[in-house]
């Protein structure tokens, strides 16, 4: 399945956007999972609270958004995207909060269990199965805002997350065999 998502997902390689983010994937049993972080509450940060994959803004330092996202990985949860298997990367996607932050989501496949310490910007995280995601699909209220959201537990993914989430879901979907 992996392959098949591989070649249906494009490259990071000279894409702009001003922010990058991580899905990592890892199987578990007969599914996978993705790692999601909980943001730390921030007076005037517009995704203050929310879960979202790790990540974040391009700084001048970075040359490429593989880059940014294996250094603001490593910052926010200690994991060395370097070590980890290169996926490919989901179109970019641009946030109904903030329309002139664009994010290019960056898959990765994890293999074992990575030790994760998360930094002042992130107050949790946890590994969701996809079938869990499938099957906690919904709608509800967010911050004014009301449409489809992830409802895991007590949490709630919307927003942009959950757009990428969908995208995710729809092209793994795809290149499941019984779709071939």
């Amino acid at each position: 399945m992996i392959e098949r998502l591989k070649r249906r997902l494009r490259g990071a390689d000279g894409v702009e956007a001003w922010a990058a983010v991580a899905i990592l994937l890892r199987e578990d049993v007969d599914d996978y999972e993705t790692l999601l972080v909980k943001r730390a509450v921030l007076t005037g940060d517009p995704w203050s609270g929310d879960m979202a994959f790790p990540g974040g803004k391009k700084a001048p330092c970075d040359r490429t958004l593989r880059e940014t996202v294996v250094r603001e990985v490593n910052e926010e949860t200690g994991i060395d995207l370097d070590a980890l298997t290169y996926i490919g990367a989901l179109p970019v996607l641009f946030s109904s909060m903030k329309p002139d932050r664009n994010v290019l989501p960056i898959v990765y496949l994890y293999e074992g269990r990575p030790d994760i310490t998360l930094n002042s910007e992130l107050t949790a995280y946890r590994w969701v199965h996809l079938e869990e995601l499938r099957e906690g699909r919904t709608t509800a209220s967010v911050k004014g805002w009301r449409g489809e959201v992830f409802k895991i537990g007590d949490d709630v993914v919307w927003g942009l997350t959950y757009r990428m989430l969908d995208k995710l879901l729809e092209l793994l979907d795809d290149a499941t065999p019984e779709s071939s």
